[in-house]
Formats: C-alpha cells, structure tokens, sequence
C-alpha cells in the first residue's frame, strides 16, 4: 500500500505525473463548481428564507432592540424582517451567539448572507492552512490552495456555506486549540475550546477530557471562557431570556428535533427504531415508520446508547498517549452524542481524517486500516450526497414519494444514517491506531 501510495505521489513517471496533474484539475474544477453553486444559491431570493444565518441576525436585532432573542423566530422575523414561513420554535443557539451576532447588524439583512460567507472563506482558508501546518509542522501554502479547493468540493462544505451555520468555525477554533496543544500552550488551546463551547454547548465533552487527564490549566482556560462569554451575554441580555435559553429553549430543542429524520445522531436512534422518523416543520422531506412501535421506549434507548458511547468514548480517549488521535476522537464523540447533529456537522471530522491520514503517513500505510480509511474518506466526501437519490430510486421515485407524502420504508431510511456509522467507523479506527501506538511505545520501554 505504502508503494502504490508513493508512486502516486511522489513518482516521476510521465504516466503518474500526467494522473497528478489530471486529478489535481478536478480537485480545482469541483472546487469552482461547487463554489459557483454556493454563489448562485446566495444571490437567489427564494432561498433567501433558508438560509440559518438569519436567525443570529434576529437573535442580534432582538438583542439590541429590548426584545427577548428567545421568542419563537417566525414572532421575530415577523418584527424585523417581515411575515413569512419560518421557524415556530426559539432560537437553537446560546445566548452568546446573540452578542457574537451584533456585528451583523451594521449591514442590511439582505447583505448579512454575503458577509458571513466571506467570513466562512476565511475560517475555510484559516482550517486548511492548519491543516498543513499539522501535516508539515510549517505552512505550506501550496497544500493550503489545493487543500481549499478540495474542501469546497465536499458537498458538506456548499451546505454548510448555504445555510450560514457554524460549523466551519468550530471545525478552524478545534483545529487551533489542536495546534495549541500540541506546542504545550495550554491556555490559549482552553481559551479556543471555551470559545467553542460558547458559542455551540456540542463541544462540551472536551471539558470532561481534559478532566479526567487532569489536565489543569486547559480546563481552567476553557472553563471559565466559557463562562465568561456567557456572563457577558447574560449582562447583554438580562437574566430572564438568559435563563429562559438554559432551562427551557435547549430541552424544547431537544423534543422538537429527537425524532427528525435528517438528525443524525446516536441520540436520534431509539426514536427511529421505536417511534419513526418525521421530516422538519418547514421541508418536505421523508417520513418513516419505526421498526417497533414502542414510543415509551425510546427515548431510554436513545439515553443509553448515547451515555454509553459517551462514557467508553471519554475513557478509551484517555488512555491514549497520542495527543492527535485522542483529540480526534473527541471530536468524532462531539458529532456522535449531540443530541441534534445536521450532516454538515460532519464537516468537522475533517480533523479526524486529517490526523488519520498523518498516523498512517507515519506507519508505512498499512494495508488494512489504509483500505479502510479510504473508503471512510470517500464515502464522506463522494457517496454520502446520493444517499437522497438512493432512497428514491428503492421507494418508486419522486413522483410517488411526492404521492405518498414522501413516506419511505423502514429499512431504506437506515440510509440516511450512512454518515455516523462512518462517523462510528473512522472513531474506532482512530482508537485501534492509537492503541497500537500505546503498546509498541510500552514494548520500546
């Protein structure tokens, strides 16, 4: 595996130098495609209401207005931006979010979308200059190009650069405080991470981690930024839509979304398994029955299985010696257990992949686990985006789905969970890698 790997590398054989060049171009050519749609999308105005990047903007003009950014988002788009179908239920983000937001506002609504995809740009160049700095210990701005490229080919990417989420930005913040700790810079790694969890709670299990290594200093610093940033969203905002936010709106999201069919997380499973899968209020998308119905079963299902894959993911992570292979692991526990995860929060695991490829880099590509992480990574970046298309094809097409109000059966809807059974795939061989790591460090003692 390690030769055919070098050769398409590194071999100066006209024939390989011409695959190079050849692949190289459709890495670039996919990359301006799919940048191309991104823009088409954003300057079209029926996708105006789409996109998720206007609930910060009505978190912030709520904000700055004196009104509650927690009332019900189609309440306030119907203040501030105009009547129209939109979201029923509060604001999913915390209350931070609202004061990160404000700057948003210097700009009119229509032009918010155009500013926050230059920002995405941004933190995507930031990510993959980091990216060969991890590889390389250096930035190497060649890879950075081809590396920005590349990503804005993952269909992920164009997802999550529509609908304005934050996932790229969580994905460069990780990636830093990865960097960070591994030059020993405690603090500035825990003031990243406490970012992060202020601005999604999704990355609170890193907190836990750095716990149970007893790891101090990069607790502290990301303990008390996270707190820090809440207490100045709570003088922002008062205490009541403060509290509102922690009490009430983060369990309402939870309900709202366990048993959407598009949440692919391992708390959506019991309620696939026991209660169905339902599409979002505001799309027209599959609906599936359960395998059982048994809806009282579910949501113990779901606790369990989330709780278990938590707790044995956070032990297994600490034992390991390997600062990358550990902090990847983390990150795919972050995506497996929210309680909600959209697919283009898999943009994340971009560092799993990254630090996977480095450790095999490192060992000669062994066969095995290189067969299988390719067909993890390609599977992420190539198949998972015909998963829709699949499903129509095994349930009549969309003409009948469309005729049966886009009900689809059990078994085909197991698809759509393609993505955490790679997410699951590429943890445990991450944990196998750097388990292997452990023993033969303990044999060289």
């Amino acid at each position: 595996m390690r030769q055919i790997i070098d050769n398409l590398i590194r071999s100066k054989a006209p024939l390989m130098v011409v695959l190079r060049y050849v692949l190289l171009a459709l890495v670039v050519l996919m990359g301006v495609a799919r940048l191309r749609i991104i823009l088409i999308l954003l300057f079209s105005p029926e996708t105006y209401h789409e996109r998720d990047i206007l609930t910060e903007y009505l978190m912030a003009k709520a904000l700055i207005s004196g009104v509650n950014p927690y009332l019900p988002l189609d309440e306030l788009a119907q203040m501030f931006v105009g009547k129209f179908s939109f979201f029923t239920h509060p604001a999913p983000y915390p209350p931070f979010v609202a004061i990160m937001s404000i700057p948003l506002l210097w700009f009119r609504n229509n032009q918010t979308f155009i500013v926050w995809f230059i920002f995405e740009l941004v933190c995507l160049a930031a990510l993959a200059c980091m990216l060969t700095v991890l590889w390389k210990d250096r930035l190497d701005w060649v890879w950075a190009i081809i590396i920005i490229f590349l990503l804005l080919a993952w269909y992920l990417v164009m997802v999550e650069i529509f609908f304005g989420q934050l996932s790229i930005l969580l994905s460069a913040l990780l990636m830093a405080a990865l960097l960070a700790l591994r030059k020993d810079n405690r603090i500035l790694a825990g003031v990243l991470i406490g970012l992060s969890v202020a601005i999604k709670m999704i990355t609170w299990p890193l907190l836990i981690y750095f716990a149970l290594k007893k790891d101090w200093r990069t607790l502290l610093a990301s303990s008390f930024t996270a707190i820090g940033l809440n207490l100045v969203a709570l003088v922002g905002m008062g205490i009541d839509p403060f509290m509102d936010y922690y009490l009430r709106v983060t369990t309402q999201m939870v309900v709202f979304y366990q048993g959407v069919i598009s949440n692919i997380s391992l708390w959506s499973i019991g309620f696939r398994l026991f209660e169905g899968d339902k599409p979002t209020s505001l799309d027209k998308y599959f609906n599936a029955p359960p395998l059982i119905n048994l809806p009282g079963i579910a949501p113990f299902f779901s606790a369990g299985l989330t709780a278990t894959f938590l707790i044995a993911g956070l032990l297994w992570a600490t034992k390991l010696k390997d600062l990358d292979i550990a902090f990847s692991v983390l990150v795919c526990i972050i995506i497996a257990v929210s309680p909600i995860s959209w697919n283009h929060y898999y943009v994340m695991i971009i560092i799993g992949l990254a630090v996977m490829w480095l450790t095999l880099s490192k060992h000669s590509f062994p066969a095995y686990k290189t067969l299988i992480f390719l067909i993890i990574s390609l599977m992420f970046f190539l198949g998972n985006n015909q998963i829709d298309d699949i499903i129509f094809l095994l349930n009549g097409g969309k003409d009948l789905l469309r005729a049966h109000e886009y009900q689809i059966t059990f078994t085909s809807s197991l698809l759509i969970c393609l993505p955490l059974v790679e997410l699951l795939g590429l943890t445990l061989l991450l944990l196998n890698t750097g388990s292997t790591k452990n023993e033969l460090e303990i044999k060289k003692g």
